[in-house]
């Protein structure tokens, strides 16, 4: 496994986008309004931010009162040669995954979500499909 990016969750996709374009002066590598995603070039691992939102339907978690802030404040994304395989070693090992694994088409990639001790969400993925 290998970290390629950390994932930003925030409720106000617009002004974290400024703010780590703006301010923090991260080179913008992938906008994408529509899906309220992010993407910044920051050297080997990526910072992304997705608004809450969009990753709570993402990981499962759509179906909190709009009054219950989400656990999920960022999420550790690895890069995984086979998700179906890997997923199978961690579940045998006591993992309970927030989902199975499965295609994100519009992100031409497998992924799967899990969360560590701490509540921490953490994606395997592969890309591309």
């Amino acid at each position: 496994m290998k970290l390629s990016q950390i994932r930003l969750i925030t409720n106000d996709i617009h002004k974290s986008v400024a703010f780590y374009r703006d301010v923090m002066e991260f080179a913008l590598g992938y906008y994408a309004e529509g899906m309220e995603f992010a993407s910044f070039n920051t050297g080997e691992t990526k910072i992304e931010i997705f608004s809450r939102h969009q990753i709570s339907e993402v990981i499962g978690e759509k179906n909190l009162p709009t009054d219950v802030e989400s656990p999920s404040k960022f999420l550790l994304s690895f890069a995984v040669d086979q998700i179906d395989e890997v997923y199978v070693g961690l579940k045998n090992k006591g993992v309970l995954f927030l989902n199975e694994p499965h295609d994100r088409q519009e992100w031409n990639a497998r992924v799967v979500h899990l969360r560590d001790p701490d509540g921490n969400v953490i994606e395997l993925y592969k890309h591309p499909l």
